[in-house]
């Protein structure tokens, strides 16, 4: 569903999780949480040694947005169902892997648009039904 070229040539790939398992299981016998699925729903392609990481994202990325930060995180927001108001934020690492905020959204955000803003923020604008913005991080935040 979304892909991500990142700043060191390496290609975060993620997927909804609603729609049953992926054909890769995440590693040491990990399983979502609340879920029999011990798929993994995203990954991070490496380009130079041509070799797939499972990542573990905890709910569900359908229809969300994000923007690549300045300092090469990605920062996804919303999403479907358990993802309405998350934040998921990725910075790529060996060991590295998805951090979610739960209800850091002020909205359920679902088809919005984000756009990074010269202060390093993100705006988050609009989604389905949500006919308003909001900022990422928000000003307590920085």
């Amino acid at each position: 569903m979304h892909m991500q070229l990142l700043t060191n040539d390496r290609v975060v790939m993620y997927d909804r999780t609603d729609f049953g398992v992926s054909n890769m299981s995440l590693p040491n016998g990990k399983w979502r949480p609340n879920s029999t699925d011990c798929s993994t729903h995203s990954v991070e392609y490496d380009v130079v040694s041509n070799t797939i990481r499972p990542l573990m994202v905890l709910t569900n990325v359908w229809c969300s947005s994000g923007t690549l930060m300045p300092d090469g995180r990605l920062v996804q927001t919303g999403g479907w169902a358990d993802g309405y108001r998350r934040v998921r934020i990725y910075k790529s690492c060996s060991t590295c892997d998805w951090k979610e905020i739960p209800n850091r959204l002020n909205q359920q955000r679902w088809y919005a648009t984000n756009h990074l803003l010269p202060d390093g923020r993100q705006i988050i604008i609009g989604g389905r039904q949500a006919f308003n913005y909001e900022f990422y991080p928000k000003m307590s935040d920085s």
